[in-house]
C-alpha cells in the first residue's frame, strides 16, 4: 500500500476512540487487515479501560456452556460431540 497521507488525521481519530462518518468507514475498509486490527485491537482497549468504572481489569467473568441434548441419536457428527450414534 503506498502511504496516503490524508489517512493521518482519519487514523489518528480513530486511534484516540472518535466516532468516524459512513464514508471514512468505508476508507478504514481499504487498509491492510494488519493496520485494520491494530486499530480496533486500540479501540478495544480504550473501552476496556473505561468499562466498569475503570476496574475491569479487575473483574473476571465466566459462561457456563452447556449443549442439552435429549437424545443420543444424531446425525450432525460434531467434531467435539463424544455423545452421538446413529
Amino acid at each position: 500500500m503506498v502511504y496516503d497521507p490524508s489517512l493521518d488525521t482519519l487514523l489518528q481519530k480513530v486511534w484516540d476512540g472518535g466516532r468516524i462518518s459512513p464514508t471514512e468507514a468505508r476508507r478504514l475498509y481499504a487498509l491492510p487487515l494488519e493496520e485494520l486490527g491494530a486499530l480496533a485491537d486500540r479501540r478495544r482497549q480504550l473501552l476496556r479501560r473505561e468499562a466498569h468504572g475503570g476496574r475491569a481489569n479487575e473483574i473476571v467473568t465466566y459462561i457456563v456452556d452447556r449443549n442439552v441434548n435429549y437424545t443420543n441419536v444424531c446425525n450432525v457428527y460434531c467434531k467435539f460431540c463424544a455423545f452421538w450414534r446413529t
